[in-house]
This record gives C-alpha cells, structure tokens and sequence, in this order.
C-alpha cells in the first residue's frame, strides 16, 4: 500500500486497472488489487484461520463496545484488533472437535482506569442479577462518575445481553434487568467501569456464570 498526492484529476476510489484507490485515515492510498492465491494451506495454517474465525465470530457482536473500550488505535491496529490479537493468543482453547472461549480470562475493556473493586453478583426473585462493589473513587485514576459497564454472554443462545450505563463508580449497587429471551440461562458476566470524557477504560473482571 502508497500514498500519493492528489494529482490534476485528485484522488480517486475504486478499481481502476490493477490498483484500488481510497482513504485510510485522511490519506489517499493506493494498493494492488490482490491475488486469490491456489496454494493448498498447511494444516498449521488451516488450524490458524479456522481459530481466527472462531475468535471473530464471538467478538463482531461486540465490536462498536471494544472499539470504544479497548484502548486506542496504534499505529494501523484499531482497538478491535488488539481485542482481537488478545483474545487470539490468551483466550482460545483448543479441543478435540474444534476450539473454546475460556470466559475467564475474555476482556471487554483494557485501560488505565481503575476496575471494579471486591464485586458480588446475587440472584433477585424476578429474573434479574444484582451486583455490588466497593466505591473506590478516593483511588487514582478512579472517578465518582465513571459508567458502569456489564457484558452477560449465554453460551446456549450464543448471544450477548449489554448493561450500558445502568450505575456510575460511587453507587455502588447496580440491579441487571435481562432480556427476556435470558430468563432461565446461564449467563457469563464481565463488568468494567468507562469514563467518557477522559475516552478511557478499565480492564474489566470476570464476575462468573450465574443463573438468571
């Protein structure tokens, strides 16, 4: 891939003969067209993509919450790629009949802020969690009003349920009303606190499974 400057013509997007032109952050670039290669992939690769797809196929859901909540882009990787290469070299298991999540060690956000400090989830009578934690914003890097973030995965609906919001740092108490379609699962939960206006996060802490 080259930059280029603009020409009498300008820039141009699109194919035209054998190179692509576009944007790529406030620069005109232009790449080759590439080439679908024959060549049969090893097994070692084969195994690579298939991991790769596998790791992809649980975060897309997520994506626009980790481009926001996975640091910032460095040099040409985004936050979902560094979420990605995570989740790629510390979170996938390998199993006889093809690969798993190990949910304790998934993140959904990574960052400077402070995380949730001694967190407790308990069960409620109407299909709901509810989840405690200590108000640590006299800490460092921990603020009164950062937002509370909770992320619930049910592995057999192979779907996520967000709680954006829902409590800042210094309430200490936060009650998850779940979808619906979530009663009765067992959920995965990560809980993670933002701060907006400093665009910073902190590296979210698994809470367990738990039944809703």
């Amino acid at each position: 891939m080259g930059t280029y400057n603009e020409g009498v013509l300008g820039s141009f997007s699109g194919k035209v003969g054998p190179v692509i032109g576009s944007n790529w952050r406030g620069k005109s670039v232009m790449r080759s067209i590439p080439v679908k290669s024959t060549k049969v992939a090893s097994a070692a690769q084969q195994l690579q993509r298939d991991k790769f797809k596998f790791v992809l196929q649980f975060l897309t859901p997520l994506k626009g919450l980790l481009t926001e909540t996975f640091g910032a882009n460095v040099g040409a990787k985004t936050p979902f790629n560094n979420a990605t290469s995570y989740h790629m070299k510390e979170v996938v298991t390998q199993t006889p009949t093809g690969f798993t999540m190990n949910y304790s060690k998934v993140l959904i956000g990574m960052g400077g802020l402070c995380g949730i400090e001694n967190p407790v989830v308990y069960g409620t009578a109407t299909n709901a969690l509810s989840l405690t934690w200590d108000n640590n914003s006299e800490q460092g890097l921990a603020y009164p009003t950062d937002d509370l973030l909770v992320v619930a995965y049910a592995p057999t609906l192979n779907d996520f349920d967000l709680f954006l919001a829902y409590s800042q740092r210094d309430a200490g108490v936060c009650t998850l009303d779940f979808q619906e379609a979530f009663y009765g699962e067992t959920v995965h939960l990560w809980a993670t606190f933002t701060n907006t206006n400093l665009a910073v996060s902190a590296t979210s802490s698994y809470l367990g499974a738990f039944v809703v």
